[in-house]
């Protein structure tokens, strides 16, 4: 027989036998109804869970487990806690609180010592009047009537064994502050992964943190130098807090993302010179930003709060059963992220959770902005809170994410996707309807307008115009062709059957696209050298020879440069006038701005196009031919030129 607290009033007995009396603490209980082989009896009194561990029927005794209760409405309206958790340290002594209104006792154990905490409505806490510097705890938490190891999900630092109590105050000391970087529409964003960045380079700290601060020969300086003078405003990282599927000890052996998350607070060891040395990852990826900051380069990071690796593994589970994930109308644990759970967002003290680890990241390493994973399984009081919260420690604050339709539990209006932008406008969204014009269709055989495409050139323009027909705000729009996951632009368009030659100026032209085009460009590594991944569509967990970066530096770097130049210089997306003509083959489009009249010639073909010579060329790259009074174009790309009397003297 089971039996179960499905909510603060209501027991669940799975059982076909009669059942004659049913006492709990001391109070009969009243038959409500049998559904099955459940027989459900009601209390008068709101059910005490810390205390109700043990229930009587027909006078025997059974231990009172976990049911329904934690995924109720009430339970999420009943217990809250605005206060820090977690290790709250000082060399006098330390506090220690934990969220658990269901456990029955919880054990602090140091150092093998136990400590039995204290229940103070909704949290566990104790205070040890000792120094506790980098000690090593973990809880014991009775909950259904056994203890379990637990370790802290607020900790600092620590493994899947243990969490350490540390001093932050300790850590590295950052000189530089967050980029000012107040015109969110200015962003010009380049993705990577710490490890595929440096582990094709000859640097001291190959594959780890402190590898994108070293010198290389092969780039004439460090990585992060390259991508600022490449033109980037912004490093997009993707995750480095402490997930699964890697050996942190042997490095080659596993490789992955970091999309599988196992503690949010705590930084992956995997890219660490010592991954046993909890204090030098915290150093290591201080100094890293505070070295970005210095070259006037902004950093953010990829987050993952719509699910974890595994909930059987996730210590939220363990302290509070069910709580921390979203379920259907008949209380099964949903997959809308496909991979085994969604994390419920909507609820007060896994918001808090996520704000709280925001917050700490923010503060702590001075993050310059954050791209959400499956933002579109989120709920958008969460989103505008997020914004707030962050927004109070950094005003220029990057936010943005993956905003896809994904169907799940949350209400429409309540989902944080592209169609609900207008409801959280300070927030960017990856723009699929710019990539399915520009790149192609996904998984299909659907060329887009840099090969050629022509049958909807309306979508062209408006992708170019900052897709005013789904947002209201030029910065909302994410554009890009290329990002980790997904074949990269050049394999797609191997897979497609383009040739070789040609392949590499349709990815020449897709990146020059993305810089004159409205909204937030959206480079991933390599895509400016064409990168390739063996025509690997999704490679999580591939080895270095697939994802590792093989630096292909040429000449076709220095248009990219050139023209993103030209965008800091002469674009501001909020105040320039676009105007699309369409000639022969070819697409004029004049800008117009208080800075210049540009006239762009934009080419997706072969054609030969002979324009009259009467413009000023602006770059010092010519990749077009003069012949007499005629500037003649051959091949897909963007020729601008600046007409040659200025709009306003300067």
């Amino acid at each position: 027989m089971h039996v179960f607290i499905d909510d603060y009033n209501l027991i669940r007995i799975e059982s076909d036998k009669y059942i004659d009396n049913v006492y709990l603490l001391d109070e009969k209980l009243t038959f409500k109804e049998k559904i099955g082989i459940n027989q459900y009896f009601i209390s008068k009194k709101r059910i005490p869970l810390h205390l109700a561990s043990k229930i009587y029927i027909n006078n025997k005794e059974y231990n009172l487990k976990i049911g329904l209760v934690t995924i109720k409405p009430d339970f999420n309206l009943t217990y809250r806690y605005n206060g820090k958790l977690g290790s709250i340290y000082n060399k006098n002594a330390t506090k220690f609180k934990v969220f658990s209104p269901v456990a029955k006792s919880i054990y602090l154990v140091i150092n093998n010592k136990k400590y039995e905490m204290k229940y103070n409505k909704p949290i566990w806490e104790i205070e040890i009047t000792n120094n506790l510097l980098n000690q090593k705890y973990y809880y014991l938490v009775n909950i259904n009537g056994k203890f379990e190891k637990v370790i802290d999900p607020y900790a600092k630092a620590g493994n899947e064994d243990y969490s350490l109590v540390i001093d932050l105050n300790e850590t590295y000391k950052s000189t530089n502050n967050f980029l000012n970087f107040p015109n969110k529409e200015e962003a010009i964003i380049y993705e990577g992964h710490i490890r595929d960045l440096t582990i094709n380079l000859e640097v001291e700290d190959k594959g780890n943190f402190l590898g994108l601060t070293n010198y290389s020969k092969k780039l004439n300086m460090n990585v992060l130098k390259y991508i600022k003078d490449l033109g980037m405003t912004h490093l997009q990282l993707l995750p480095v807090q402490d997930f699964y599927e890697v050996d942190v000890l042997n490095k080659d052996k596993q490789y992955n993302w970091g999309y599988n998350p196992k503690q949010y607070f705590v930084l992956s060891s995997y890219y660490s010179f010592n991954p046993l040395d909890h204090y030098l990852k915290i150093n290591e990826f201080k100094k890293l930003i505070d070295y970005a900051h210095s070259i006037n380069l902004g950093i953010t990071l990829d987050v993952v709060y719509n699910h974890v690796y595994r909930r059987d593994l996730f210590p939220y589970d363990k302290l509070v059963p069910g709580y921390f994930y979203r379920h259907d109308k008949n209380f099964k644990s949903t997959n809308s992220s496909l991979v085994g759970n969604d994390i419920e967002t909507t609820n007060y003290m896994v918001r808090k959770f996520i704000v709280d680890n925001l917050i700490y990241l923010t503060k702590t390493f001075k993050i310059d902005g954050y791209r959400f994973d499956l933002m579109g399984l989120m709920d958008i009081k969460t989103m505008k809170e997020i914004e707030t919260k962050l927004r109070k420690i950094n005003p220029n604050i990057l936010l943005y994410g993956e905003g896809w339709n994904i169907e799940n539990e949350l209400k429409h209006y309540k989902r944080s996707n592209m169609n609900n932008n207008k409801m959280f406008p300070y927030y960017g969204h990856f723009n699929d309807f710019y990539r399915n014009t520009i790149r192609g269709v996904q998984y299909s055989n659907e060329l887009g307008f840099i090969a050629g495409n022509n049958n909807n050139l309306l979508n062209v323009f408006l992708s170019i115009e900052g897709s005013e027909n789904i947002f209201n705000y030029f910065h909302q729009s994410i554009n890009f062709v290329e990002v980790h996951d997904n074949y990269t632009l050049f394999d797609q368009l191997i897979i497609n059957g383009i040739e070789k030659d040609k392949v590499y100026d349709y990815v020449d032209f897709a990146n020059h696209l993305l810089a004159i085009s409205k909204g937030i460009p959206f480079y991933h590594a390599g895509q400016e050298f064409y990168r390739t991944k063996d025509l690997i569509n999704d490679s999580y967990n591939k080895p270095d020879n697939i994802n590792g970066i093989k630096w292909n530096l040429g000449d076709h770097i220095l248009k990219l440069k050139e023209i993103l130049q030209l965008r800091k210089k002469y674009l501001n997306s909020n105040k320039d006038i676009y105007s699309f003509k369409i000639l022969n083959n070819l697409i004029e489009l004049t800008i117009i701005n208080e800075k210049a009249k540009l006239i762009l010639y934009i080419k997706n073909n072969y054609y030969e196009n002979k324009i009259k010579n009467n413009l000023e060329n602006i770059f010092k790259s010519k990749d077009y031919v003069k012949e007499n009074d005629y500037i003649i174009l051959t091949k897909p790309g963007i020729y601008v030129f600046k007409t040659k009397k200025r709009l306003v003297s300067k």
